[in-house]
Protein backbone atom coordinates (compact mmCIF):
# COMPACT_ATOMS: atom_id res chain seq x y z
CA UNK A 1 0.00 0.00 0.00
CA UNK A 2 2.88 2.29 1.12
CA UNK A 3 4.03 2.02 -2.53
CA UNK A 4 0.84 2.89 -4.35
CA UNK A 5 0.84 5.82 -2.07
CA UNK A 6 4.12 6.87 -3.20
CA UNK A 7 3.53 6.58 -6.58
CA UNK A 8 0.64 8.67 -6.49
CA UNK A 9 2.30 11.50 -4.62
CA UNK A 10 4.60 11.39 -7.68
CA UNK A 11 1.77 12.31 -10.17
CA UNK A 12 0.68 15.22 -7.60
CA UNK A 13 4.17 16.83 -7.18
CA UNK A 14 3.82 16.94 -10.73
CA UNK A 15 0.90 18.44 -11.06
CA UNK A 16 1.02 20.83 -8.53
CA UNK A 17 4.59 21.72 -8.14
CA UNK A 18 5.48 23.30 -11.25
CA UNK A 19 2.54 25.77 -11.37
CA UNK A 20 3.60 26.95 -7.77
CA UNK A 21 7.18 28.32 -8.84
CA UNK A 22 6.86 32.01 -9.80
CA UNK A 23 7.77 33.45 -13.01
CA UNK A 24 9.23 36.28 -13.91
CA UNK A 25 7.69 38.44 -16.48
CA UNK A 26 10.13 39.46 -19.34
CA UNK A 27 10.19 41.14 -22.72
CA UNK A 28 9.97 38.41 -25.92
CA UNK A 29 13.26 37.24 -27.27
CA UNK A 30 13.85 37.12 -30.88
CA UNK A 31 13.46 33.61 -32.36
CA UNK A 32 15.79 30.97 -31.60
CA UNK A 33 18.31 30.12 -34.32
CA UNK A 34 20.24 27.42 -32.96
CA UNK A 35 22.28 24.26 -33.02
CA UNK A 36 22.84 20.76 -31.39
CA UNK A 37 26.71 20.12 -30.86
CA UNK A 38 26.94 16.63 -30.40
CA UNK A 39 29.49 14.52 -28.00
CA UNK A 40 31.02 13.46 -31.21
CA UNK A 41 31.65 17.16 -32.48
CA UNK A 42 32.86 17.93 -28.91
CA UNK A 43 35.07 15.02 -28.96
CA UNK A 44 36.60 16.14 -32.30
CA UNK A 45 37.12 19.83 -31.20
CA UNK A 46 39.33 18.21 -28.27
CA UNK A 47 41.71 15.78 -30.47
CA UNK A 48 45.08 16.37 -30.55
CA UNK A 49 45.10 19.05 -27.73
CA UNK A 50 44.01 21.58 -30.36
CA UNK A 51 40.79 22.63 -28.55
CA UNK A 52 41.12 26.64 -28.95
CA UNK A 53 42.32 26.06 -32.66
CA UNK A 54 38.91 23.79 -33.38
CA UNK A 55 36.83 25.62 -31.73
CA UNK A 56 38.01 29.49 -32.88
CA UNK A 57 36.97 28.03 -36.06
CA UNK A 58 33.65 26.48 -34.76
CA UNK A 59 32.46 29.64 -33.21
CA UNK A 60 33.52 31.73 -36.18
CA UNK A 61 31.39 29.56 -37.84
CA UNK A 62 28.32 29.54 -35.80
CA UNK A 63 28.57 33.38 -35.45
CA UNK A 64 28.68 34.38 -39.07
CA UNK A 65 25.20 32.20 -39.15
CA UNK A 66 24.03 34.55 -36.88
CA UNK A 67 23.39 31.25 -34.48
CA UNK A 68 21.75 32.53 -30.79
CA UNK A 69 21.82 29.24 -29.26
CA UNK A 70 24.37 26.10 -28.91
CA UNK A 71 22.73 23.18 -27.27
CA UNK A 72 26.18 21.46 -26.32
CA UNK A 73 26.71 18.09 -25.27
CA UNK A 74 27.60 17.30 -21.86
CA UNK A 75 26.84 14.45 -20.82
CA UNK A 76 25.96 11.92 -23.21
CA UNK A 77 26.66 8.18 -21.26
CA UNK A 78 27.12 8.39 -17.91
CA UNK A 79 29.94 10.53 -18.10
CA UNK A 80 31.00 14.21 -18.28
CA UNK A 81 32.61 16.89 -20.41
CA UNK A 82 34.23 18.65 -17.23
CA UNK A 83 35.22 17.20 -14.28
CA UNK A 84 32.00 15.86 -12.03
CA UNK A 85 31.88 14.58 -8.75
CA UNK A 86 29.08 12.36 -9.95
CA UNK A 87 30.21 11.05 -13.32
CA UNK A 88 33.92 10.18 -15.14
CA UNK A 89 35.36 12.85 -17.00
CA UNK A 90 35.42 12.86 -21.03
CA UNK A 91 39.02 11.04 -21.67
CA UNK A 92 39.82 13.53 -23.89
CA UNK A 93 38.65 16.74 -22.61
CA UNK A 94 41.05 14.99 -19.35
CA UNK A 95 44.14 15.84 -21.35
CA UNK A 96 43.50 19.71 -20.95
CA UNK A 97 45.61 21.46 -18.03
CA UNK A 98 41.99 23.94 -17.60
CA UNK A 99 38.18 23.07 -17.97
CA UNK A 100 37.33 23.28 -21.60
CA UNK A 101 33.56 23.17 -20.96
CA UNK A 102 34.54 26.90 -18.97
CA UNK A 103 36.87 27.86 -21.52
CA UNK A 104 33.83 27.16 -24.36
CA UNK A 105 31.06 28.53 -22.14
CA UNK A 106 32.94 32.08 -22.07
CA UNK A 107 33.81 32.14 -25.51
CA UNK A 108 30.34 31.62 -26.76
CA UNK A 109 28.84 34.39 -24.37
CA UNK A 110 31.90 36.73 -25.10
CA UNK A 111 30.37 36.49 -28.45
CA UNK A 112 26.31 36.91 -26.76
CA UNK A 113 25.42 32.96 -28.15
CA UNK A 114 23.26 31.11 -25.30
CA UNK A 115 24.30 27.53 -24.13
CA UNK A 116 22.49 24.98 -22.89
CA UNK A 117 23.84 21.95 -21.12
CA UNK A 118 22.70 18.78 -23.01
CA UNK A 119 22.54 15.74 -21.03
CA UNK A 120 21.01 11.93 -21.51
CA UNK A 121 19.93 11.17 -18.32
CA UNK A 122 19.17 7.50 -18.82
CA UNK A 123 21.99 6.16 -21.65
CA UNK A 124 25.46 4.21 -20.26
CA UNK A 125 25.59 2.39 -23.08
CA UNK A 126 23.77 1.42 -26.40
CA UNK A 127 26.04 -0.99 -28.55
CA UNK A 128 27.09 -3.58 -25.82
CA UNK A 129 26.02 -5.10 -22.41
CA UNK A 130 29.46 -5.82 -21.00
CA UNK A 131 29.86 -4.41 -17.61
CA UNK A 132 33.52 -4.53 -17.19
CA UNK A 133 33.90 -2.23 -20.18
CA UNK A 134 32.40 0.58 -18.12
CA UNK A 135 34.43 2.96 -16.83
CA UNK A 136 35.35 1.84 -12.96
CA UNK A 137 34.01 5.87 -11.91
CA UNK A 138 30.55 5.32 -13.98
CA UNK A 139 27.94 5.12 -11.66
CA UNK A 140 26.23 2.03 -12.91
CA UNK A 141 29.48 0.54 -12.52
CA UNK A 142 29.85 0.95 -9.07
CA UNK A 143 26.02 -0.13 -8.60
CA UNK A 144 26.59 -3.26 -10.42
CA UNK A 145 29.64 -4.22 -8.51
CA UNK A 146 29.16 -3.34 -4.99
CA UNK A 147 28.06 -5.63 -2.10
CA UNK A 148 24.49 -4.16 -2.10
CA UNK A 149 22.16 -6.36 -4.44
CA UNK A 150 19.37 -3.82 -4.17
CA UNK A 151 21.51 -1.40 -6.23
CA UNK A 152 21.74 -3.74 -9.09
CA UNK A 153 18.07 -2.40 -9.36
CA UNK A 154 19.38 1.23 -10.41
CA UNK A 155 20.72 -0.21 -13.70
CA UNK A 156 18.53 -2.10 -16.62
CA UNK A 157 20.60 -3.93 -18.99
CA UNK A 158 18.18 -4.90 -22.31
CA UNK A 159 20.43 -4.40 -25.79
CA UNK A 160 22.58 -1.78 -24.07
CA UNK A 161 23.09 -0.90 -20.00
CA UNK A 162 20.94 2.15 -18.87
CA UNK A 163 20.18 3.86 -16.02
CA UNK A 164 16.50 3.17 -14.55
CA UNK A 165 14.18 5.77 -14.77
CA UNK A 166 11.94 4.18 -11.86
CA UNK A 167 14.51 4.36 -9.06
CA UNK A 168 14.65 6.79 -6.81
CA UNK A 169 18.74 6.89 -6.11
CA UNK A 170 19.11 7.50 -9.88
CA UNK A 171 16.38 10.24 -10.26
CA UNK A 172 18.64 11.91 -7.55
CA UNK A 173 22.09 11.31 -8.84
CA UNK A 174 20.83 13.31 -12.27
CA UNK A 175 18.82 16.07 -10.17
CA UNK A 176 22.30 16.35 -8.41
CA UNK A 177 24.25 16.43 -12.09
CA UNK A 178 22.23 19.09 -13.29
CA UNK A 179 22.60 20.80 -10.00
CA UNK A 180 26.22 20.71 -9.80
CA UNK A 181 25.92 22.42 -14.23
CA UNK A 182 24.13 24.78 -12.52
CA UNK A 183 26.34 26.01 -9.52
CA UNK A 184 29.23 25.38 -10.96
CA UNK A 185 28.64 27.13 -14.64
CA UNK A 186 26.91 29.96 -15.61
CA UNK A 187 24.53 27.77 -18.72
CA UNK A 188 21.42 29.40 -20.48
CA UNK A 189 19.89 26.15 -20.16
CA UNK A 190 19.41 22.65 -19.12
CA UNK A 191 18.52 20.83 -21.78
CA UNK A 192 17.43 17.21 -22.17
CA UNK A 193 16.68 14.68 -25.80
CA UNK A 194 14.21 11.80 -26.11
CA UNK A 195 16.42 9.32 -24.56
CA UNK A 196 13.67 8.13 -21.82
CA UNK A 197 12.64 4.52 -21.57
CA UNK A 198 14.25 3.12 -24.89
CA UNK A 199 12.32 0.10 -25.49
CA UNK A 200 8.23 -0.44 -24.45
CA UNK A 201 9.44 -4.54 -24.02
CA UNK A 202 8.39 -4.92 -20.25
CA UNK A 203 11.79 -7.41 -19.70
CA UNK A 204 13.20 -3.70 -19.53
CA UNK A 205 12.76 -3.13 -16.04
CA UNK A 206 10.65 -6.66 -15.14
CA UNK A 207 12.62 -6.59 -11.73
CA UNK A 208 11.69 -3.05 -10.97
CA UNK A 209 8.32 -3.39 -11.80
CA UNK A 210 7.21 -7.01 -10.52
CA UNK A 211 8.77 -5.27 -6.82
CA UNK A 212 6.45 -2.69 -7.15
CA UNK A 213 3.22 -4.75 -8.16
CA UNK A 214 4.70 -7.20 -4.89
CA UNK A 215 4.29 -4.50 -1.92
CA UNK A 216 1.20 -2.52 -3.94
CA UNK A 217 -2.47 -3.41 -3.42
CA UNK A 218 -4.02 -2.05 -6.35
CA UNK A 219 -0.81 -1.35 -8.71
CA UNK A 220 -0.71 0.95 -11.56
CA UNK A 221 -0.35 -0.53 -15.05
CA UNK A 222 2.93 -0.80 -16.55
CA UNK A 223 2.55 2.05 -18.95
CA UNK A 224 1.49 4.42 -16.09
CA UNK A 225 4.58 3.01 -13.60
CA UNK A 226 6.74 4.47 -16.39
CA UNK A 227 5.06 7.47 -17.21
CA UNK A 228 4.95 8.37 -13.91
CA UNK A 229 8.52 7.70 -13.26
CA UNK A 230 9.47 10.11 -16.36
CA UNK A 231 7.28 12.93 -15.35
CA UNK A 232 8.47 12.35 -10.93
CA UNK A 233 12.31 13.28 -13.17
CA UNK A 234 11.28 16.27 -15.35
CA UNK A 235 9.28 17.86 -12.19
CA UNK A 236 12.25 17.49 -10.21
CA UNK A 237 15.05 18.88 -12.52
CA UNK A 238 12.36 22.02 -13.23
CA UNK A 239 12.06 22.84 -9.67
CA UNK A 240 15.74 22.42 -9.39
CA UNK A 241 16.23 24.86 -12.36
CA UNK A 242 14.06 27.71 -11.21
CA UNK A 243 15.55 26.95 -7.40
CA UNK A 244 18.88 28.36 -8.63
CA UNK A 245 18.04 30.61 -11.53
CA UNK A 246 14.88 31.48 -12.71
CA UNK A 247 15.75 32.92 -16.14
CA UNK A 248 17.61 29.60 -16.75
CA UNK A 249 16.15 27.28 -19.08
CA UNK A 250 14.92 23.89 -18.92
CA UNK A 251 14.19 22.44 -22.20
CA UNK A 252 13.50 18.97 -23.89
CA UNK A 253 13.64 17.64 -27.57
CA UNK A 254 11.25 14.68 -27.61
CA UNK A 255 10.72 12.67 -30.70
CA UNK A 256 8.59 13.54 -33.71
CA UNK A 257 5.30 12.38 -32.53
CA UNK A 258 3.53 12.62 -29.33
CA UNK A 259 1.54 10.02 -29.66
CA UNK A 260 4.83 7.43 -29.77
CA UNK A 261 6.61 9.47 -27.14
CA UNK A 262 3.81 8.77 -24.92
CA UNK A 263 3.13 5.01 -25.62
CA UNK A 264 6.49 3.47 -26.22
CA UNK A 265 9.06 6.48 -24.38
CA UNK A 266 6.63 7.35 -21.79
CA UNK A 267 7.32 10.83 -22.28
CA UNK A 268 3.35 12.16 -21.25
CA UNK A 269 4.29 16.02 -23.17
CA UNK A 270 1.01 17.24 -23.47
CA UNK A 271 1.15 17.51 -19.10
CA UNK A 272 4.19 18.63 -19.15
CA UNK A 273 3.27 21.79 -20.89
CA UNK A 274 -0.04 21.43 -19.57
CA UNK A 275 1.34 21.98 -15.97
CA UNK A 276 4.29 24.00 -16.84
CA UNK A 277 7.40 21.92 -15.92
CA UNK A 278 9.09 22.55 -19.13
CA UNK A 279 10.02 25.74 -20.48
CA UNK A 280 10.80 24.89 -24.07
CA UNK A 281 9.82 22.21 -26.22
CA UNK A 282 12.00 21.31 -29.21
CA UNK A 283 10.17 18.34 -31.14
CA UNK A 284 12.60 16.59 -34.08
CA UNK A 285 10.66 17.05 -36.60
CA UNK A 286 12.95 15.37 -38.67
CA UNK A 287 10.77 14.90 -41.80
CA UNK A 288 9.82 15.99 -45.50
CA UNK A 289 6.36 17.44 -46.71
CA UNK A 290 5.91 13.67 -48.95
CA UNK A 291 6.56 11.63 -46.21
CA UNK A 292 4.84 8.57 -46.78
CA UNK A 293 3.21 7.90 -43.93
CA UNK A 294 1.10 11.12 -43.89
CA UNK A 295 1.35 11.17 -39.68
CA UNK A 296 4.71 12.00 -40.44
CA UNK A 297 4.78 15.01 -42.64
CA UNK A 298 6.87 17.96 -41.06
CA UNK A 299 3.21 19.84 -41.72
CA UNK A 300 1.40 17.38 -39.80
CA UNK A 301 3.26 16.70 -36.70
CA UNK A 302 3.85 20.49 -36.76
CA UNK A 303 0.07 21.13 -36.63
CA UNK A 304 0.10 18.46 -34.13
CA UNK A 305 2.78 20.67 -31.73
CA UNK A 306 0.59 23.67 -32.06
CA UNK A 307 -2.16 22.29 -30.74
CA UNK A 308 -0.86 21.52 -27.26
CA UNK A 309 -1.71 23.14 -24.61
CA UNK A 310 1.69 25.31 -24.56
CA UNK A 311 0.54 28.06 -22.13
CA UNK A 312 4.19 29.59 -20.98
CA UNK A 313 6.51 26.71 -22.99
CA UNK A 314 7.87 28.14 -26.31
CA UNK A 315 8.10 25.39 -29.19
CA UNK A 316 11.02 25.08 -31.22
CA UNK A 317 11.47 22.72 -34.17
CA UNK A 318 13.78 20.52 -34.39
CA UNK A 319 15.19 20.35 -38.42
CA UNK A 320 17.14 17.81 -40.17
CA UNK A 321 19.99 19.02 -42.30
CA UNK A 322 21.60 15.83 -41.78
CA UNK A 323 19.01 14.28 -43.96
CA UNK A 324 20.20 16.49 -47.08
CA UNK A 325 20.98 14.12 -50.05
CA UNK A 326 20.82 11.21 -48.02
CA UNK A 327 20.52 7.36 -49.45
CA UNK A 328 18.14 6.10 -47.07
CA UNK A 329 14.69 5.27 -47.88
CA UNK A 330 11.84 6.35 -47.54
CA UNK A 331 13.81 9.78 -47.39
CA UNK A 332 16.02 9.68 -50.61
CA UNK A 333 13.37 11.03 -53.12
CA UNK A 334 12.50 14.13 -51.25
CA UNK A 335 16.11 14.90 -49.99
CA UNK A 336 18.02 14.73 -52.60
CA UNK A 337 17.21 18.42 -52.81
CA UNK A 338 16.84 18.72 -49.12
CA UNK A 339 18.16 22.50 -48.81
CA UNK A 340 15.15 23.19 -50.48
CA UNK A 341 12.72 21.49 -47.76
CA UNK A 342 15.18 23.31 -44.77
CA UNK A 343 14.22 26.58 -46.16
CA UNK A 344 11.23 25.96 -46.47
CA UNK A 345 10.81 24.77 -42.95
CA UNK A 346 12.72 27.24 -41.96
CA UNK A 347 10.52 30.03 -43.60
CA UNK A 348 7.39 27.89 -41.86
CA UNK A 349 8.87 28.68 -38.63
CA UNK A 350 9.77 32.21 -39.24
CA UNK A 351 6.79 33.28 -39.91
CA UNK A 352 4.57 31.36 -37.97
CA UNK A 353 3.87 33.31 -34.20
CA UNK A 354 3.20 30.08 -32.48
CA UNK A 355 6.75 28.61 -32.96
CA UNK A 356 9.61 30.30 -31.32
CA UNK A 357 12.60 29.63 -33.02
CA UNK A 358 14.40 26.06 -34.84
CA UNK A 359 17.61 23.87 -33.94
CA UNK A 360 20.02 22.34 -36.51
CA UNK A 361 20.16 18.77 -35.90
CA UNK A 362 23.30 18.93 -35.98
CA UNK A 363 26.63 21.27 -36.26
CA UNK A 364 28.22 19.03 -39.16
CA UNK A 365 25.40 18.95 -40.96
CA UNK A 366 24.45 22.42 -40.63
CA UNK A 367 27.92 23.61 -42.13
CA UNK A 368 27.45 21.08 -45.12
CA UNK A 369 23.90 22.80 -45.83
CA UNK A 370 25.38 26.36 -45.70
CA UNK A 371 28.12 24.79 -47.91
CA UNK A 372 31.10 24.89 -45.42
CA UNK A 373 33.10 21.93 -44.54
CA UNK A 374 32.66 20.23 -41.13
Amino acid sequence: MKKIISVLLIFILFLCSCRNIERQEKAPDSKISGVWVTYSEVDNLLKNGKLKQNFDLLLENIKSNKITDVFLQVHPFCNSLFHSEFFPQNELAKKYNYDVFSYMLKAFHSNNIKVHAWLNPYRVMTESTDISALDKGSPAYKWLNDQEDGNDLNVCIYNGIYLNPSSSEVKKLITDAVREILTGYDVDGIHIDDYFYPTSSADFDKSSYDEYKKNTENPLSLSEFRTSHISSLISSLYTTVKFEDKDILLSISPSASIEKNKTQYYADIKSWTDNECVDMIIPQLYFGFDYPDENYRFDKLLEDYKNLPLKSTKLVIGLATYKIGTDNLPDKYEWKNGKDIIKKQISICENDKKIDGYVFFSYSSFLKYKNKAP
